[in-house]
């Protein structure tokens, strides 16, 4: 075994150290070269406003003050005042009236300062004289400030470090306002005549509190050349050494870091020795940013101590290996402000390991202007040269997919190739519109070549896009053969949107140097590498990785979860920040697939807590005594209380309570509102208002979704129904499928796929997307796959509660059966008053809300955390009116107890609807001959247990 291992580790050494390292391209010294004479990109709608209104390049010189303290308010605005600010909520409108004396352009600044709220950023919608002028008006973004690490330094556990929780900083700023999505970098630009006009600013997101807003023209951003002559006769040249400061961390050099997101965290690299700190395979948090830092408008702040006055070069050891074929801009400011005109969108461009971006252009490095002590110097994320063919693409998306959906009304989903639809005479402009676009795409494709300097796989999608709407504009009537791939194109169009606009850079270090100084290796040696490499392969036999925490305490409360690593690292700092500090309890915290759980328990090697276990496997256990009774632990009230009785009927079973809910999902209903405004129709709010919808989209070629099997529970309970019989311990003794309630919801439900011919299955984000399905009912987060994978149909959509039946007395039932993902703890445990202080820990308001946010700061928006705790769905980064619907239908939520056999119900109802949907059986008889199958499992299984039952006389014994 010995000499197995020495060989095996031998020829390790020998890959490692003599076959050749494939290095990052680039040089080390890689210049962020930002090209000369580069346009700031203006939206279509913009620019129409500003040709309007006679723009010349002038802003007014005059200055206008408003009166903050003098405004009016919507119904639904909450504003106070305060001292010399006023405090405005989340949701309304607060308006101001200004008087203008001199007729002309102005920039409008806004100084305000946050109030306590969601990790959100602050949205509002501007209107002047009540009219948004142009479409950046919709949406404009007020930063939040966070520190970096609340102030502390790192801490340690068994040598790895834990991830610090940011914390706000509210502090009073100002800012002109601008395009949210940093598209356009000059501030915009409003036309007012001489005269009395109002300002209007409606919440979308986040309260906060407003201190002043002013007309005046922003300071002018001079370039480069010229600002450079004025530091000259200020400043001397810095001539010391090399000053490095750390980008994730405080120390004597870097004493502050700010960032405008909890998203942007730090992380652990271990490709790299170089990167300071650095350990081959415990957890060093050495950089900052990477696909954290991508979103337009998100910054990093650092405040710096430099020893004497001096104009400096500045460089920063990074790498930006995500986004191929594409630079990561950034905009540089020192002091608060950007220092030159070159400084407003500096490209960092793609390499495969980590370089120093020295910030310069082809002929020279840049040096900014830093005074003996504090300065700051923060790096923003904005779209740079790719804002053009970003909004380009966008354009093209949304007219290209409005041909498919015109085109797709006329011929449907299958056109028949030997009838002549006449498209051309009944779409307008047809063939010229594809022609248009072919030229737009064109235009593109060859900006994106003069960007990067050559074709890739940034292109390809673009060009073949370009090519297929050339093909069409030529010959039209071909469109009938090519509508699979028209629609396949356009949707990968949409795809390509989302992946250009995310600008990640992840850094390490900064360096304050004087010019053509020689910075420290990016890379390390060959040498270096190869043993680190050796090292951290070494450590896989002994570094256990389904071990998350690192405890050696042979008493450790041992919790497993069963999901990814990137949930169980966060939970990990969860416990390392707040839970055994204060509790002294240690957390042996292991990653364990969900089948595993019982089987390790029946071996005496199981957990004592285990997390994300659903709804099904929990009452499983509870059937055969695997879990403790929570009902019978002190606080379980209080806990229960955080909870809808839905999401607590979902892990009861004979009286007692088996686990603590921590998600909670249901369905709602989707909509396209472009799409329902261009037919005249509303949501629909009833299943007779949907059966309407459904004609009118039918004849339109319009189609909507359902998932039969998965919707008829809801409907049940809707026509005041239940899936089981029996009440208290007897509940489940039979299926409650035989009432009326439950055959007439099955009828109505069969019917929407037997009369009105809904498809059974279908791909509905995709269709969603594409606008095929302009309706449709899914999971709530389906929203968040939406938000982040459809971003050219942002804003035309969105959501609201289940259809529901109309009662007797004109209220509308939207019942919806929900589902749980929930805590367990197990009756194995030896340490069960320490396993209940970890779960009322664990299920916390406070420790829940920072999960949610850092798993979304982890994994991106897609990853928004379906909360069973309504106090923490509040605290999540939703809009008030999505938070609204929501809220709603989690008010209407229904939990079905799970009972013994009760996985029989699903199969019955899918066999039975198949029969009817497929084979046009009686929808009746269908469901009665099922539930037979049903009963029959249920008896069985309580039989198993031990519980009532009924016999073949229908009577009860015990």
């Amino acid at each position: 075994m010995k000499k197995w291992l020495a060989g095996s580790i031998l020829i390790v050494c020998i890959l490692v150290f003599f076959i050749p390292v494939r290095e990052a391209a680039g040089v080390d010294a890689s210049t962020a070269a930002v090209p000369q004479d580069s346009p700031d990109y203006v939206d279509e709608t913009y620019a129409s406003y500003l040709t309007s209104n006679g723009y010349s390049g002038k802003l007014a010189a005059s200055e206008v003050n408003l009166d903050i303290l003098s405004y009016i308010t919507s119904d639904d605005m909450e504003a106070s005042k305060v001292s010399e600010s006023v405090i405005t909520g989340d949701s309304g409108k607060i308006t101001w009236k200004v008087n203008v004396r001199e007729a002309g352009f102005y920039n409008i600044a806004v100084s305000y300062l946050p109030i306590e709220g969601t990790n959100s950023k602050i949205e509002r919608k501007l209107f002047v004289d009540d009219k948004s002028l142009f479409n950046g008006m919709n949406q404009l973004t007020f930063n939040k400030k966070w520190d970096n690490s609340g102030g502390k330094a790192i801490a340690e556990k068994d040598g790895n470090e834990i991830l610090p929780v940011a914390v706000e900083k509210p502090e009073l700023t100002t800012v002109y306002i601008g395009d949210s999505q940093r598209r356009s970098l000059e501030p915009y630009k409003f036309y007012l005549s001489s005269g009395t006009h109002t300002l209007t600013l409606e919440s979308v997101k986040e309260p906060m509190e407003i201190r002043n807003i002013s007309l005046k023209a922003a300071p002018e951003i001079k370039p480069y050349a010229d600002r450079i002559q004025e530091w000259e006769s200020t400043y001397k040249v810095y001539d010391g050494a090399n000053l490095v400061y750390q980008a994730e961390r405080t120390d004597q050099q870097t004493l502050d870091i700010e960032k405008s997101s909890v998203d942007i965290v730090m992380s652990t690299d271990y490709s790299n020795p170089n990167t300071v700190p650095y350990h081959p395979y415990k957890i060093k948090l050495n950089t900052i940013g990477g696909s954290n830092w991508r979103t337009p408008g998100d910054y990093i702040n650092w405040r710096v101590a430099v020893p004497v006055d001096g104009l400096y070069r500045i460089s920063f050891r990074g790498e930006q290996n995500m986004n191929r074929g594409v630079m990561s801009y950034r905009q540089l400011k020192v002091n608060g402000e950007v220092p030159f005109r070159e400084a407003m969108a500096m490209p960092f461009g793609f390499h495969s390991g980590f370089v120093n971006y020295v910030l310069g252009n082809r002929s020279e490095e840049y040096l900014i202007p830093l005074k003996k002590g504090e300065n700051s110097i923060s790096l923003e994320v904005v779209l740079g040269e790719f804002a053009m063919p970003l909004s380009e693409v966008e354009k093209s998306v949304l007219a290209l997919s409005e041909l498919y959906r015109k085109t797709v009304q006329i011929t449907g989903l299958v056109p028949d190739k030997y009838i002549d639809y006449e498209i051309t005479a009944k779409i307008p402009n047809y063939a010229e519109t594809f022609k248009s676009e072919s030229d737009r795409l064109k235009t593109v494709v060859d900006e994106l070549v003069r960007i990067t300097g050559e074709k890739g796989e940034k292109t390809a999608i673009v060009e073949k896009m370009q090519v297929q709407a050339e093909r069409i504009s030529r010959k039209p009537e071909s469109v009938i053969n090519e509508l699979g791939t028209l629609e396949n194109n356009i949707s990968s169009l949409g795809t390509w949107v989302t992946s250009i606009s995310e600008m990640p850079l992840l850094l390490d270090s900064f360096t304050l140097s004087k010019p053509e100084a020689k910075l420290p290796a990016a890379k390390p040696s060959i040498w270096n590498r190869g043993y680190n490499g050796v090292v951290r392969f070494l450590s896989t036999f002994f570094v256990d990785e389904t071990k998350v925490s690192e405890s050696s305490d042979k008493d450790a409360l041992k919790v497993w979860i069963p999901a990814g690593r990137d949930q169980a690292q966060i939970i990990k700092n969860l416990i390392d920040q707040s839970f055994t500090p204060n509790s002294n309890i240690p957390i042996d915290l292991q990653l364990i697939p969900e089948d595993v759980i019982l089987p390790a328990t029946l071996a005496g090697n199981g957990p004592d807590v285990a997390l994300s276990v659903p709804q099904a496997t929990v009452v499983n256990f509870a059937m055969r005594n695997a879990l403790v009774d929570l009902s019978k632990l002190d606080g379980i009230d209080a806990m229960t209380s955080k909870f809808n009785d839905s999401a607590m009927s979902t892990v009861t079973y004979q009286n007692g309570v088996y686990g603590l809910p921590e998600q909670q999902t249901f369905m709602m209903m989707f909509y396209r509102k472009d799409i329902l405004d261009q037919l005249g129709l509303e949501p629909p709010k009833t299943w007779d208002e949907v059966e309407k919808a459904i004609s009118i989209l039918h004849a339109n070629n319009y189609d909507f979704y359902m998932n039969g099997q998965t919707l008829y529970p809801s409907i049940v309970y809707q026509y005041g129904g239940n899936l089981y019989s029996g009440t208290g311990k007897d509940y489940g003794i039979q299926s409650g499928l035989y009432e009326d309630s439950a055959m007439n919801a099955f009828s109505r439900l069969t019917r929407f796929f037997t009369s009105y011919r809904l498809p059974v299955s279908a791909d509905f984000s995709n269709r969603f997307r594409t606008g095929q399905m302009p309706i449709g009912i899914a999971p709530y987060t389906t929203y968040n796959q939406l938000e982040v994978f459809a971003p050219e149909i942002r804003g035309l959509w969105s959501f609201a509660p289940l259809p529901g039946t109309q009662q007797q007395d004109g209220s509308i039932d939207h019942s919806v059966v929900s589902e749980t993902v929930d805590s367990i703890m197990m009756n194995t445990s030896q340490n069960k008053d320490a396993a209940w202080k970890f779960m009322q820990w664990w299920l916390d308001n406070d420790t829940q809300t920072q999960y949610a946010n850092a798993l979304e700061a982890v994994m991106g928006s897609a990853a928004r955390y379906p909360t069973a705790n309504v106090d923490v769905l509040k605290q999540l980064p939703w809009s008030m009116s999505d938070s609204e619907q929501l809220t709603q239908q989690f008010e209407n939520t229904v939990g079905v107890p799970e009972v013994p056999g009760g996985y029989m119900t699903a199969r019955a109802i899918d066999y039975a609807f198949r029969a009817v949907v497929t084979s046009g059986q009686n929808p009746r008889e269908a469901l009665f001959l099922n539930i037979k199958q049903v009963d029959k499992e249920l008896t069985k299984k309580r039989t198993e247990f031990h519980l009532s039952y009924l016999n073949k006389n229908q009577s009860k014994e015990e």
